[in-house]
């Protein structure tokens, strides 16, 4: 065996002298010894260059546990060089590897992740999103975050609804305003996953999202109102400023008897918990403030909430009342 290993060292040698890529990865991939494995490894790379870096990536889920370990850590020296070939093995065996070594790139690896992100194989895809939100979390950059907002925005629209669940419950966690829009157009999605991680990133953003919520609201798709309709009730009827509780108000009063059960029923459950009366009642107390320049504003809200005819008579009675003896024109 001594012999045998004489004889063969010189070649591996001989072979990275020749910058023979070829052959040094077919010994990489053959059955042979170990030892010899992962010498030709070192060479290739040694040699380096694109050529060497796509078998030393391939390498990396080797059956092997050493050749795997010794291709991770070589090809660590070798930079962005290896990028490409280790995006191609994020879907593969070697996948997690090729994603830890993606991360050590640190801020290099954004274009290339982000590349990913529309590859045509979904477990790329995942894996590259999932990159992503890991490069994020360790580098707290601002350019790393706009990267994965804007890759996250769009993967709501990828075609898997494995990508898309990922995306909008990573945006849960940024708690992004800016992906309001998004988000509530992703409420008519089919799958019913997509629906309701969209629903949590949405109640995550909060207040924010009031107005694309009031969108679904108008959408033709059941799904899309019926979750916007719920939403508004549960933005709307926690800590919510006075403006969005009335413009909430409005939107699902003009929805309460729609002919769809399914809907009116959740319109009227969102507007329980929205405390209406509270809001009338404080509105009826700032029109009666002479100081305040928005009295316009707070009429033409309700004259809007009497023309709808969603509130109780005796309530709506009383805000006739205090209308009418404020001066204010119903016509």
């Amino acid at each position: 065996m001594g012999l045998f290993n004489r004889l063969l060292k010189p070649n591996i040698t001989k072979l990275e002298s020749h910058g023979d890529v070829e052959a040094l990865a077919k010994l990489v991939e053959s059955d042979d010894r170990r030892d010899l494995r992962c010498t030709a490894i070192e060479a290739l790379a040694r040699i380096g260059g694109p050529a060497a870096a796509e078998p030393l990536v391939r390498a990396l889920s080797d059956d092997d546990s050493d050749v795997a370990r010794i291709a991770k850590k070589v090809i660590a020296g070798l930079g962005l060089e290896s990028g490409t070939w280790l995006i191609g093995a994020l879907g593969g065996p070697g996948g997690d590897a090729a994603k830890d070594l993606l991360l050590n790139l640190g801020p290099e690896a954004v274009k290339l992740l982000r590349g990913a992100c529309s590859d045509q194989d979904e477990a790329i895809r995942l894996q590259a999103l999932g990159a992503l939100v890991d490069l994020d979390a360790g580098l707290n950059n601002d350019e790393v975050r706009e990267s994965l907002f804007r890759a996250l925005l769009a993967a709501l629209g990828d075609r898997s609804a494995g990508c898309r669940v990922l995306a909008a419950t990573r945006l849960e966690t940024l708690g992004n305003a800016k992906a309001g829009r998004a988000l509530a157009s992703q409420l008519k999605d089919g799958d019913d996953a997509v629906r309701t991680a969209c629903r949590q990133a949405l109640l995550a953003i909060g207040e924010p999202a009031v107005p694309y919520l009031l969108d679904a609201l108008q959408d033709r798709n059941m799904n899309s109102r019926r979750l916007a309709a719920e939403l508004l009730g549960e933005v709307c009827g926690g800590e919510a400023a006075v403006d969005s509780r009335r413009v909430a108000l409005l939107g699902l009063i003009d929805r309460a008897s729609d002919s769809n059960a399914e809907l009116a029923a959740a319109v009227h459950s969102a507007l329980e918990m929205i405390p209406s009366d509270a809001v009338i009642a404080e509105q009826l107390e700032w029109l009666a403030d002479q100081e305040r320049s928005d009295h316009e504003d707070i009429e033409e809200f309700l004259t809007q909430m009497l023309a709808h005819g969603g509130l109780r008579p005796e309530f709506k009675n009383r805000i006739v009342e205090r209308m009418n003896a404020l001066g204010c024109h119903l016509g």
